[in-house]
């Protein structure tokens, strides 16, 4: 018997050696990214697992110990402290700088936490701009009251000017 041998290829490939390297690069970037990928799998399980322990801990200590006087006493005063500095102090600045005057310069704001009024020194040229300063002031929805509580006359860079002392109330 006869022996037929048929070329399907009507013409021989050319190898090409830079689309071959070009593909085990692409071939080695996905591999190092598949290993990559599972070493951040496998630290972020970890993670979890030590979250998770972490929150089961904390749960079973808060849950189990019933606080005694004195730390009631102390967790009451921290919160006090919190609720002292979380005070509208934005809103409060936010509105003293709203009714700012350019021909009035403070000079001191103390701010009272208990009796929530904030003291306000300052210094102006025309007495005038004194009234139209606490009528800015009453105007904005954070103060309650504006009370002056004294004028004196003193000398700003040699020229006559009026110190005066606010306290607002909020």
């Amino acid at each position: 018997m006869k022996t037929i041998q048929l070329n399907h290829s009507l013409q021989p490939s050319v190898q090409k050696p830079v689309a071959s390297f070009l593909l085990f690069v692409a071939v080695l970037l996905v591999m190092l990214s598949l290993f990559f990928l599972q070493q951040s799998n496998a630290r972020l399980s970890e993670l979890h697992q030590e979250k998770a322990a972490y929150t089961k801990t904390t749960q079973l200590t808060v849950a189990t110990e019933p606080l005694t006087e004195r730390e009631q006493a102390e967790l009451d005063a921290v919160n006090v402290a919190i609720n002292e500095i979380i005070r509208p102090w934005p809103q409060l600045f936010y509105a003293l700088e709203e009714s700012r005057l350019d021909s009035i310069q403070l000079v001191a704001i103390e701010p009272n936490v208990k009796n929530k009024t904030v003291q306000i020194i300052a210094i102006t040229s025309p007495v005038d701009e004194i009234l139209a300063y606490i009528s800015n002031l009453k105007q904005q929805a954070i103060v309650s009251s504006v009370s002056l509580v004294s004028t004196e006359s003193v000398r700003l860079n040699g020229k006559e000017a009026t110190q005066f002392e606010l306290l607002v109330t909020w």
